[in-house]
């Protein structure tokens, strides 16, 4: 049996264009662009926030062709969003939303192979979608400890950074290509609990992140990543197809590296390269050394580009166990 990996869309962007039969024109105003000589450059819809029960709210926008939304369906009319929906079931609840209106829902079209453009689909385009898994550690201690772990870890260039608070990593702040972070779901619950927004969470979801130590591990893929990676058509995307996205870029596949803390294997030269960083101290390397010895250090999980704060290096490893966390049954039952 083929394992079910629980990563749900927590944000989607989508929009669709509609020949033939006119749309209900629905906006919050205009945006106008107006050139030095007072020309009209372009003008656009401002998108009109529809607000549902718990004091959620989503995006829509329709200028009687093109129908547009935006925002987290899963979190709509629910108390809280700590577990949500694969991208078919987030499509269908947003095409119940738009029926409301007598919008037309998304779909995905068909298939055209074009000889000087290649290939492009008639359908709604994605042209932003966030994908979020849950893992438990099994307490609040081990998910403090694991996001120190993950602040050392790089996704490609892009270095971790620890929120001052300890509950957040975040990778690629800023990027127009991805980004992503891993934060420790309970302390986000409180603090958004102080908002009216956030109000609503039931105390025995509270407790829950609590007690099994959640974390969340989220990845927000933009316009130019979709498109480059072929995925910003509804009809090329499948959850498969964004269960793969999310594990090749996922921080806990590179954590298990971080196991490993014995050198002893290496060179000489790089075991005291990581000894120097290890305690804190300068390196006085060139710049050529330096880079092929960390290039050494980070096959074993280790980037001494980042310094290390000598001041929590655990005196005794611990193993700590990390799972995938599925909705329990009494979750779905009660909060949908």
């Amino acid at each position: 049996m083929q394992q079910v990996v629980p990563i749900f869309v927590d944000w989607l962007t989508i929009r669709q264009t509609h020949d033939g039969v006119p749309t209900p024109i629905i906006n919050d105003g205009h945006v106008v662009s107006i050139d030095a000589d007072g020309q009209e450059r372009w003008m656009t819809e401002s998108r009109m926030s529809f607000e549902g029960s718990f004091d959620t709210t989503v995006q829509i926008r329709s200028d009687g062709h093109v129908v547009e939304f935006s925002g987290n369906i899963s979190r709509f009319n629910r108390q809280d969003n700590l577990f949500g929906f694969d991208i078919v079931e987030t499509v269908q609840r947003i095409n119940q939303l738009l029926n409301l209106y007598c919008l037309p829902p998304f779909t995905a079209g068909q298939l055209y192979r074009f000889a000087d453009s290649g290939w492009t689909y008639t359908g709604a385009r994605i042209t932003r979608i966030d994908l979020t898994m849950n893992y438990a550690t099994f307490s609040q201690h081990s998910a403090e400890t694991v996001l120190r772990s993950l602040a050392g870890h790089h996704v490609g260039r892009q270095k971790g950074q620890l929120s001052v608070n300890g509950s957040t990593v975040e990778y690629g702040r800023g990027s127009k290509y991805v980004y992503g972070k891993v934060y420790n779901k309970h302390h986000e619950m409180l603090v958004h609990r102080r908002k009216k927004s956030g109000s609503h969470v039931a105390d025995e979801v509270l407790e829950f992140t609590e007690r099994v130590g959640v974390l969340r591990e989220e990845f927000t893929l933009k316009s130019r990543f979709l498109t480059q990676n072929n995925l910003c058509w509804l009809g090329s995307v499948d959850q498969q197809l964004l269960n793969r996205v999310f594990l090749d870029r996922t921080q806990f596949r590179r954590a298990e590296m971080a196991k490993i803390e014995s050198v002893e294997d290496l060179p000489a030269k790089v075991q005291g390269t990581y000894a120097c960083w290890k305690l804190g101290m300068p390196n006085p390397l060139k710049r050529s050394q330096f880079y092929e010895h960390r290039k050494i250090l980070l096959s074993i999980g280790i980037d001494i580009s980042i310094p290390n704060n000598v001041n929590t290096l655990p005196l005794k490893i611990k193993t700590i166990e990390i799972a995938m966390l599925e909705a329990p049954e009494w979750y779905r039952q009660k909060y949908g």
